[in-house]
């Protein structure tokens, strides 16, 4: 059995649509969603429209957790109360149109054990496949390098050119299609020790015996998923990713809903990800990262 945990804010409509696309896959499964303090009302709203819905809860969070501590009160519930096989951590902003996506996941494990598990995510707006989101791994040194390039990203010249840039969807999708062909991710074959794209994250039973609040909570929303592929490889985690299951990203509802405004939106974007930057570098520095060598550092997964 696998549970789905969907995390909701203000986009109603999204979730909706998530949780329909779900009802309709093959296999057992059961849905909980947290609302993460809509203050809309939305999430009283789901509350109302599911009560007595078999195979699905509705959370109602006291305030906006974010996406770490929002994903980690969802998935500690359900493995606490369903103690399935997997949980998969999905946006509400997703849908799985693949009937046999459950099954999938069972022959995906029996080929592969794993910890963690990121499928094809294939992006409405730009067409780009979002999986894996990385294939070099989450350093100190990749962090403050990312740090200065928000920093730079902050000044107002250069916030007003970016946003310019998203007022215009085809300047910004072949922005995005640019940046990600520089990547030279082959999307069409699986990999091992990838960063996935935190739009769908399967954990395994074995991770959730261990890390039944599998995010850390020291982050809002971005980065949480570079965090994540740093402490799995710390740990020696088995991270997969496998396009044999598919899930389509329609992307940025709830900012959207949040912040109509895309220069406001960009400097929210800018002011969360460097709190989470900054939460890494901590995490990082406390666990002795500054010190290590290259070497020394957690070596890249094979797989067992």
């Amino acid at each position: 059995m696998i549970a789905f945990v969907i995390l909701h804010y203000r986009a109603i409509e999204g979730t909706v649509k998530c949780v329909e696309s779900i009802q309709a896959l093959k296999g057992e499964k059961h849905i909980v969603i947290v609302d993460s303090a809509s203050p809309d009302g939305t999430g009283v709203q789901l509350q109302a429209r599911y009560a007595g819905t078999p195979g699905v809860t509705v959370l109602l969070a006291q305030e906006n957790l974010g996406y770490a501590r929002g994903n980690n009160l969802g998935i500690l519930y359900a493995w606490q109360q369903l103690r399935p096989d997997y949980i998969a951590a999905v946006n509400n902003d997703v849908e799985i149109f693949q009937e046999d996506f459950i099954p999938k996941i069972d022959e995906i494990y029996a080929r592969q054990p794993f910890d963690l598990l990121g499928p094809d995510i294939l992006s409405v707006f730009s067409g780009i496949h979002q999986n894996p989101k990385s294939l070099e791994p989450c350093t100190l040194e990749a962090v403050r390098k990312k740090m200065a390039s928000v920093q730079h990203a902050q000044k107002p010249i250069w916030m007003l050119l970016s946003s310019g840039q998203k007022n215009s969807p085809a300047i910004w999708r072949r922005v995005l299609r640019r940046k990600r062909e520089a990547q030279g991710i082959d999307t069409s074959v699986p990999a091992l020790g990838a960063t996935l794209q935190g739009a769908c994250v399967i954990f395994s039973r074995r991770y959730l015996e261990r890390h039944p609040e599998p995010f850390y909570p020291k982050t809002f929303m971005y980065y949480e998923m570079e965090i994540l592929d740093w402490l799995c490889r710390r740990e020696g985690s088995v991270v997969l990713y496998d396009p044999s299951i598919q899930i389509i990203h329609y992307q940025y509802m709830a900012t959207k809903t949040e912040y109509r405004s895309i220069l406001r939106r960009s400097k929210f974007v800018c002011a969360c990800l460097m709190d989470s930057l900054h939460a890494a570098e901590e995490l990082m520095l406390s666990a002795g990262e500054g010190t290590e060598t290259e070497a020394e550092r957690a070596p890249a997964l094979t797989g067992s």
